[in-house]
This record gives structure tokens, C-alpha cells and sequence, in this order.
């Protein structure tokens, strides 16, 4: 019979460790995985120089679009007392290792690229180029299983509605939500509890790669327009004429507007609106909205029925959900905004374990 293929992170894993393992006698020791917080694994590196632990964090394609954000990630993820992340990748380009070396975030790669700098261990591999051939992309984190991410960890209890609820909910085929559920299981993020309920696992690490999945994967396929004000409007003034307007149960606010009508005490600078297609040219019209690939507005297309928030709505608009909006706040020089939008409605619902 044919060996099982691995799942794309644990392929990634393994051929990253290869360069690390061609250290004059360095020994790798893994620890544990799916340790609950927002790393994929641990393990313990020894040799001449001593011992230092390391947690992994695994994005597949690190690109420029991301990269900012995995940084972002890495800075303010809670890591133990003596022990640093380390990022493995399929590939990490020169520009993008000169990057990662210039805020000290170590990585690897499979192609045998290796930033360590512990000292007294420090290794500097770079300029290998990239793999032939990179792993399979886990269907996981595809546009579909994106959808049923989001689903989840905007509701945990989703995780034991039905396949159907499941699937119309998502906005995905019925017959992908068993295989999705599999993939959920082999990653460490699905275990069943001893009344037979599934339960979600290791949330904040499900969350950071739904986070860069929905970046890199998920909302290009969502992207509708890029839009500029008419000239005296503002974000706040465009609330207002939404409010005019009366179409609450058609357009849902997110981004920094969203945030901003959310937590209160910011001057929004952009917005998001979700809206279905055949709406966008008459709601361009109706907001004196023009096409600008620098605009301050985005039009992005909804998806399922669970794109918009259920909680207390500001009179006569409709919120998109905060995890929608938490994850189009890519400004990490400025983070307060994320900051307070993640601990006031993102950790009550990954806290809650009934």
C-alpha cells in the first residue's frame, strides 16, 4: 500500500529540520504538539554550545502580503520563559529572510535556508533556492475549509450543529464539511469528548493561520472593488449615509470602520463593506463611491449566512462579525485598535468552553 501522504505542516516540519539537523552534532528532541496556544509544536535543540527550546510556527507560503502580520504574530504571541518561536516555511525569499533576520524572528526552510541566533549558537544559511516541488496545499485551508474555519471560531458550539446546518451556514458543498472535519482531527484542531461532542482545540493557532488564510486565500475570492470617497466625505460621514440610506439588512460594515463603531474612541481611516454582487454598482451609486485601487473603501462579497454580527447593532447600520473585522485590521504598526476589538468580543467566545 502507498505511505499515507503527510498533511502539509507536518511535511513542512520535517524538511525545514533537515538543515537544522546538518548541525556539527546538534541534536533535535521533540517535545510535544498542538500545545494549546498559537504554536504547532516544540522541541528541545542540543549540542556543544548548551540546549535552547524553540515553538514552531508553520506558514506554508510566506509571501509579502503576510509577512508583516506573521511578524506582527510572533511579537505579541505568548511564548514560555526561555524558550523562542521559530517560523518554518516551505520557502523564505532573501528579501523576505533579510526581513524577518531585521526584527530577529528566526526561521527555516525547506529548502535549507536557517536563521538561528542564540547565542552562542548562531547559524546563517541563505540563498538556497526554492524546492521544486512544495508540498500539497491542505484542503484545510482552501477557500472552502477557510468558510468552515471562520464558522467555527466565530461560534465554537457550531462544531455539533449538522452537516447540512454546517454547510448552508459556511456557504460550501455538504459533501466537504466530513473530509474538512478529518483534516480538524489530523491537525491536533478536533477531538471528541466523552459524551461523543466534538470539541475545537488549540483555538488561538487555528485562528493566526485562518488569519493569514483569509488574507492570502480567502479574500482576494471575496474582493468585489476598491473605492474612493467623494471629496468632504469621510468614513464616519459614509456611516451616516448608510444610515440614510436604510439598507442595514443589505450591507454589513467592517474594518477600521466596523472597529471603530465597535469599541468607540477611534477616527476610522478606511472601511469594509460586504455586500452581495449585483448590489455593487447601485450601492457605489448611492454612496458617491468611485473605482480607486487606493481608495479607503472595499467592497468585499458576502459569503454564507453568518458574515454579518448578532450582538447590539448601532441604529439603522448592521456590523459585519468582529472575527471578520478583527482580520482586515492589517495596520500592525498601530495595533491598539486590534488589541481592544480581539480582548472585548474574540476572547469571551475562544474562553467559552459550554
Amino acid at each position: 500500500m502507498p505511505r499515507k501522504p503527510r498533511l502539509e505542516d507536518d511535511q513542512i516540519i520535517y524538511n525545514s529540520m533537515q538543515a537544522i539537523r546538518g548541525i556539527p552534532q546538534a541534536k533535535i528532541e521533540f517535545m510535544m504538539q498542538k500545545i494549546g496556544g498559537p504554536f504547532a509544536g516544540a522541541f528541545r535543540l542540543s549540542g556543544p554550545w548548551g540546549e535552547r527550546y524553540y515553538y514552531i510556527k508553520v506558514v506554508p507560503r510566506l509571501t509579502a502580503d503576510i509577512a508583516d502580520l506573521v511578524i506582527h504574530q510572533l511579537k505579541t504571541s505568548p511564548a514560555p520563559q526561555n524558550a523562542a518561536p521559530l517560523l518554518v516555511s516551505n520557502y523564505i525569499s532573501a528579501n523576505l529572510a533579510a526581513k524577518l533576520r531585521k526584527s530577529k524572528i528566526e526561521h527555516a526552510d525547506c529548502a535549507g535556508n536557517v536563521y538561528l541566533d542564540q547565542m552562542p549558537l548562531y547559524i546563517d544559511i541563505s540563498g538556497r533556492k526554492h524546492t521544486p516541488k512544495p508540498p500539497t496545499v491542505d484542503r484545510l485551508f482552501r477557500a472552502s475549509g477557510l468558510k468552515l474555519i471562520y464558522l467555527l471560531l466565530r461560534n465554537r458550539k457550531a462544531v455539533n450543529a449538522t452537516y447540512r446546518a454546517l454547510a448552508d451556514d459556511a456557504g460550501i458543498a455538504l459533501g466537504a464539511i466530513g473530509s474538512l472535519f478529518g483534516e480538524l482531527e489530523k491537525r491536533g484542531n478536533l477531538i471528541l469528548d466523552e459524551q461523543g461532542k466534538r470539541q475545537l482545540t488549540a483555538v488561538e493557532e487555528l485562528l493566526q493561520r485562518w488569519q493569514l488564510g483569509y488574507i492570502e486565500t480567502l479574500r482576494p475570492r471575496l474582493f468585489l472593488q476598491r473605492c474612493r470617497l467623494a471629496a468632504g466625505d469621510t468614513p464616519v460621514s459614509l456611516a451616516q449615509r448608510l444610515k440614510q440610506l436604510n439598507v442595514s439588512s443589505q450591507i454589513f460594515i467592517g474594518g477600521e470602520l466596523g472597529a471603530a463603531l465597535m469599541t468607540r474612541g477611534f477616527q476610522p481611516q478606511s472601511a469594509v463593506l460586504y455586500l452581495e454582487p449585483e448590489q455593487q454598482l447601485k450601492t457605489m451609486l448611492q454612496l458617491h463611491l468611485s473605482a480607486d485601487p487606493e481608495g479607503e473603501v472595499t467592497l468585499l462579497q458576502t459569503f454564507g449566512r453568518q458574515c454579518r454580527w448578532t450582538g447590539l447593532q448601532p441604529e439603522g447600520l448592521t456590523l459585519a462579525d468582529p472575527l471578520l473585522t478583527f482580520a482586515e485590521l492589517n495596520d500592525w504598526c498601530d495595533d491598539q485598535l486590534a488589541i481592544r476589538l480581539y480582548q472585548q468580543y474574540l476572547t469571551p467566545r475562544f474562553n467559552d468552553d459550554k
